[in-house]
């Protein structure tokens, strides 16, 4: 008698033969899936790993480069700093020297107006030296940019040129006029470098009030 399963097979060998291939197959199957995963692959690891080392060997080499460059422009600018400190001075010293020498040939005639002096009967060719003496003293002060404030008797009393020492008071004159110049100021590069010291007139009448 035969025994028929429920889907019609007559043979119960094949049946469990068939199973175990179709078993097998799964499995297999499973298998090559898991050896496609890409976590699960040694080889794409071993890249993976040898490309993050890659680019941290690029990181540390750039760090080193850009750790040189800045040693390189710290020393490059310490040598300029020195560089041209030492060239102002030299250019300082040089001035020095030229306006010293300058000054040394107006030292030179004074020993000869000293000279000839002793020896005048004249007066007025000693007055005349002296003048000249003055006037190359100051020509070589003009030269380096320095020049006398002009200030005169009756002239306006500017506060910014000129240091009141000392009011008097007048009604010959305008309030607030220049009465006499005590010291002659002067300015350097039109920079005020020492005031006119004058005496500055006051009116009474104006004070009263």
């Amino acid at each position: 008698m035969k025994i028929f399963n429920k889907e019609g097979n007559t043979n119960p060998k094949e049946d469990t033969r068939t199973g175990a291939e179709r078993s097998g197959s799964r499995n297999s199957f499973s298998s090559a899936e898991e050896a496609n995963e890409p976590g699960k692959n040694p080889e794409q690891a071993s890249v993976d790993s040898g490309a993050e080392k890659s680019a941290e060997a690029a990181c540390r080499e750039e760090n080193e480069i850009l750790k040189d460059q800045l040693f390189r422009f710290a020393a490059d600018f310490d040598n300029f700093r020195k560089r041209t400190a030492r060239q102002m001075e030299e250019n300082r010293k040089a001035v020095i020297e030229q306006v010293l020498l300058d000054f040394v040939e107006v030292t030179d005639n004074f020993d000869r107006a000293l000279k000839a002096a002793r020896t005048a009967e004249d007066m007025n060719s000693i007055i005349n030296g002296i003048e000249h003496l003055s006037k190359q003293f100051f020509s070589i002060l003009e030269k380096y940019g320095l020049e006398r404030i002009k200030c005169e008797n009756g002239s306006d009393f500017d506060p910014h040129r000129h240091e009141a020492v000392q009011h008097i008071e007048t009604s010959e004159v305008p309030d607030n006029t220049v009465v006499e110049v005590y010291r002659p100021g002067y300015t350097l590069d039109s920079k005020v470098v020492r005031p006119a010291t004058v005496s500055v007139a006051r009116n009474p009448d104006d004070a009263e009030k």
